[in-house]
């Protein structure tokens, strides 16, 4: 076996293997080059079949650099993208997404080195929004990272590998004190068609025909049970804050951009009461909060600046919001039948990035029919 790509063209490595499925499965998990689960062996083939897919709809080349991925600095180019998606199990049809999710998280304002090389259990979150999430089969309702859905297990597999073999070094990634417990198909689209509001990327001033792609450095989510007992949106908006502040959430130091997923449900309870998206981050933003004076001392440490100044020494009555302004939080609708929601609170220093899926010109990819 040929892995992954020819050197005269690329520079990328080539290694001779027995051609065995489980003599190359061993000789990746040996080297470090996997995420613990059977890959599907990064072929010349495979990889062409991949990279010839993205020149013909986005224009990029193998050799193409996407981004530097922290904390080695490794160049993700096209190639070694879809070596990574290869061993994932994608199709070519799902690089444009995997394209963009490994732009965003190259990202500066993403800071892919702390949520690579922290203890925080953090892992990049992509939400898809736009026609390429349907183009995909991507899930965005019931069981939303379910076990049947090819491309919502995949993809978030294929950018976790990227990040291992691209941006990772042995040793010095995945250090996280227990680890992401849905990091591998960590992968969601928006359900736009059961969402009252506009959706997240046009909230973020994208065309609602087009399709984008935005990354939270998101902790594992906390399930909020509301098991139906909220009868109207002022119940529902008491459980969803009572249900978010605590002093373990360290989004309440004033500089995160916690996630709010709403089942379809709850997102039609409160429209239907007459609340919009706004009216909800404002509503949890100001209810959602811990007394000051709760807090052990030693946990101001991690505190911004901003609201130490505000509040300490002050007002020891003050309540600590979850976030610096209602703006920061972010509400996206997905999920099927039910009344549960989901809270994520994310990691400080890193900031949501949202990338439209683009071709190497700049115009809008659109996917095909």
């Amino acid at each position: 076996m040929n892995a992954p790509l020819n050197t005269a063209v690329t520079n990328a490595p080539v290694f001779e293997l027995e051609d065995s499925w489980e003599a190359i499965n061993d000789w990746f998990l040996g080297n470090d080059l996997t995420d613990g689960l059977p890959i599907v062996p990064p072929t010349e083939t495979r990889v062409a079949l991949m990279t010839a897919y993205v020149e013909r709809e986005l224009g990029f080349k193998a050799h193409d650099v996407i981004g530097t991925l922290a904390p080695k600095h490794g160049q993700a180019t096209v190639e070694k993208i879809a070596a990574n998606a290869v061993m994932a199990g994608c199709k070519p049809e799902y690089m444009p997404v995997i394209i963009a999710c490994v732009k965003g998280v190259a990202a500066p304002k993403f800071n892919l080195d702390a949520v690579q090389t922290s203890t925080h259990n953090t892992s990049p979150l992509p939400i898809v929004n736009g026609p390429a999430a349907k183009a995909i089969d991507l899930n965005c309702g019931y069981n939303h990272t379910g076990s049947r859905w090819h491309a919502t297990s995949t993809i978030g597999r294929a950018l976790q590998l990227c990040m291992i073999n691209i941006g990772g070094t042995p040793g010095s990634i995945n250090i996280h004190t227990q680890g992401h417990i849905a990091r591998f198909e960590h992968c969601i689209a928006e359900n736009e068609a059961e969402n009252p509001w506009q959706p997240l990327h046009v909230d973020r001033g994208f065309a609602a025909d087009s399709s984008t792609v935005t990354l939270i450095p998101a902790c594992p989510a906390a399930m909020i049970d509301d098991n139906g007992g909220s009868q109207t949106a002022q119940d529902l908006l008491r459980t969803l804050a009572g249900s978010i502040a605590y002093i373990g959430n360290r989004n309440t130091n004033g500089e995160g951009q916690p996630l709010l997923i709403l089942c379809p449900q709850h997102a039609r309870l409160l429209a239907n009461g007459g609340y919009s998206k706004l009216d909800v981050k404002r509503h949890i933003w100001e209810f959602a909060r811990i007394p000051f004076q709760s807090i052990p001392r030693g946990n101001l440490t991690s505190f911004s600046k901003k609201l130490l100044e505000q509040f300490d020494g002050k007002n020891p009555g003050y309540d600590v919001p979850i976030a610096g302004k209602p703006e920061d939080i972010v509400i996206v609708v997905m999920g099927g039948t039910g009344t549960h929601s989901l809270s994520v609170q994310t990691r400080l220093a890193s900031e949501n990035v949202t990338v439209p899926i683009l071709r190497k010109d700049g115009t809008a990819w659109q996917p095909s029919t």
